[in-house]
């Protein structure tokens, strides 16, 4: 995992940010439009009283059996109905009213009749006759209908479509305010006047959420600021166990050429020890020979001292400093450079080597001379344990795919691995065998992971080990 870089974590801060700040511009603009729907609702509601409220007027008048003439009845209803111009009554042709008798007034009549309820005869955008089968009309004016101050202070513009010409009943925001524009469109309760009510509201940036969005913004930036840091201690502690890894595979790579200089070196004072030990125990016996007797001691304990040197320089110039060279490898072709190889002397033991390519098209990426020596290494080890097993002798290599890795597994039939050698076989110098250094295995742990792999083992069951190797794979997601 790459730490963020300044680039990267401005980008992901901007993604991050954005998609925050749609969240809350949405939630704020539900809530504005739940609200604006609201006072829309109450707005309609309001005005479709006052409508429902001629109808009443109308059917209480068409009731009276004796009702007092138009000139009589206005002044008594109009301080309830301020919306209330004018009252008239037509009933044998011969017009009754506070005011003159409107133009089309018949054909209206005759129409509320047709329909069996009242109907409207419009006189400009905001004055209408209301023209019930009973002959009684109502002359309204709708923009007293309810006065601005009583609407619900959530609203902004409001009309009334009273004759097909938009009647102002609000008017606080300009047509051309910048911003989001909300509307809604709902007609009036009444059947006589249905009329078409549109309220609109638009939010402007004033009422956008720029406190939310600030919060956000400092709260997302701290955010990516944390992941990165985690990511850059992440990289680091990967980096230093990857610095270690790497010293390791260069003292290690070296102990080949070290071997042959390393015995020579350790067999003289080994042999020396061993000369000058047996002339002490030759001269023990004569008093006149002890000078020379602690002589040959103090010359062995040199000698000594000078093997642990050897030793002790051993030891600190195993472990590697350059990385291992990456590039796609056909696993096919390397196992079968392995198999010329190894084959025959393994038929001479009876041991059969087999090889399945689980996943022909994939590639992983590494080393071929370390991969080569890593295999080489465990098929060496399987061999080693099928020495001594009973029953059939089979050594199976498979490779597959698995995520964005390539996995290759060595299997025998061999006896396993100990429990208590299992969690220790990759430190250096531990082995199980007589003959063994103990840096096999711990080698082949360092070439996997100069090339970024892993490699674990297991036991099989009822019987077997099994070691895996997991390289990156070629093309995989980085």
């Amino acid at each position: 995992m790459n730490p963020l870089s300044r680039a990267r974590a401005l980008f992901c801060w901007l993604v991050l940010f954005f998609l925050g700040a749609v969240w809350i511009a949405r939630q704020e603009y539900v809530d504005l439009y739940d609200r604006f729907f609201q006072s829309t609702s109450v707005a309609q509601r309001m005005l479709s009283q006052k409508t429902v409220q001629h109808e009443a007027v109308l059917a209480t008048l068409a009731a009276l059996s004796h009702p007092p003439t138009p000139e009589r009845l206005y002044p008594s209803l109009q301080p309830a109905m301020p919306q209330l111009l004018g009252l008239g009554y037509l009933p044998d042709g011969a017009w009754t009213g506070s005011l003159a008798e409107p133009p089309g007034l018949p054909a209206a009549l005759e129409r509320a009749r047709q329909l069996g309820r009242a109907v409207t005869l419009p006189l400009d955008a905001a004055r209408y006759w209301l023209v019930a089968p009973s002959s009684w009309s109502l002359l309204l004016d709708a923009r007293q209908l309810v006065p601005a101050a009583d609407f619900p202070p959530g609203l902004a513009n409001l009309t009334l479509m009273v004759n097909q010409t938009p009647l102002t009943l609000l008017d606080k925001q300009p047509s051309d305010a910048f911003g989001l524009t909300m509307a809604l469109q709902k007609p009036l309760g009444a059947a006589s006047q249905p009329f078409q009510m549109r309220s609109t509201r638009t939010l402007t940036p004033a009422y956008w959420p720029w406190t939310a969005w600030l919060a956000w913004a400092i709260a997302s930036a701290l955010l990516v600021a944390g992941a990165a840091a985690w990511q850059r201690s992440r990289a680091e502690a990967r980096r230093q166990q990857e610095q270690v890894r790497l010293a390791a595979m260069a003292r290690l790579s070296t102990l080949g050429e070290m071997a042959a200089g390393i015995a020579h070196e350790l067999n003289q004072p080994l042999t020396a020890i061993l000369a000058h030990t047996r002339a002490a125990e030759r001269l023990l016996d004569d008093e006149d020979e002890r000078p020379a007797v602690r002589h040959a001691l103090l010359a062995s304990a040199e000698q000594a001292k000078r093997a642990a040197d050897i030793i002790s320089r051993m030891r600190a110039l195993v472990q590697p400093s350059s990385p291992a060279r990456r590039e796609a490898l056909d696993p096919d072709a390397l196992v079968a450079s392995l198999r010329f190889l190894r084959e025959p002397d393994l038929t001479r033991q009876g041991i059969r080597l087999s090889w399945h390519n689980a996943s022909p098209g994939a590639r992983p990426l590494g080393d071929r001379v370390a991969l080569e020596q890593i295999l080489h290494n465990l098929v060496q080890n399987a061999a080693d344990a099928l020495a001594t097993a009973d029953g059939p002798r089979r050594i199976a290599l498979e490779g597959r795919s698995v995520g964005d890795n390539y996995v290759f597994s060595v299997s025998d039939t061999g006896p396993g691995i100990a429990a208590d050698a299992l969690p220790q076989l990759f430190a250096p110098f531990y082995t199980t065998r007589a003959q063994g250094m103990g840096l096999g295995l711990a080698l082949c742990e360092t070439l996997a992971g100069s090339m970024d792999g892993r490699i674990a083992a297991r036991n099989l069951s009822p019987a077997g080990a099994c070691f895996t190797v997991s390289l990156p794979r070629s093309g995989a997601t980085a």
